[in-house]
């Protein structure tokens, strides 16, 4: 019975390495700033600071900062009047992206233009990220290059 025990625990630590290694190798690859859809803006991925789990991202970069009386583009569109002058660049895009396979997160993504939340399915496939959403039957998609510079 001793030895039954000890096996068992032997294999419940040998598992965990190795999942800690898949989801970090898993994520590595997406980490980083990518381009936006048509390079209107640049969203850094990181590993979501604790107790958050998964990737966060959040806008760190728009091609037009500021608005036509030169004042920082704020999230205008959000359906809560409180949250409207949140600053565009800094803010959060998304968090607890999870990984559902190699190279294949799940999670919902916010968007500023529209002020809505959207679930999405997030493909990596070299330096592009797809971003597959659909709202009842009406799906779409947006794809984001890797930043280099």
């Amino acid at each position: 019975m001793h030895s039954l025990r000890a096996i068992a625990v032997s294999l419940a630590l040998a598992t965990i390495p190795s999942t800690t290694p898949w989801a970090w190798a898993q994520n590595s690859g997406i980490l980083g700033v990518w381009w936006t859809e048509n390079n209107k803006g640049r969203v850094e991925i990181v590993d979501c600071a604790p107790p958050k789990q998964g990737l966060c991202g959040k806008i760190i970069w728009i091609s037009q900062p500021n608005d036509a009386q030169g004042r920082p583009q704020t999230d205008k569109a959000n359906k809560n009047p409180n949250l409207r002058k949140r600053a565009i660049i800094g803010l959060p895009l998304f968090e607890d992206w999870r990984p559902v396979g190699a190279n294949r997160w799940k999670g919902e993504v916010y968007d500023p233009e529209e002020g809505e939340t959207y679930e999405v399915d997030i493909t990596l496939a070299g330096d592009k990220l797809t971003l597959r959403g659909c709202v009842l039957f009406i799906c779409d998609s947006d794809t984001w290059t890797r930043y280099r510079g």
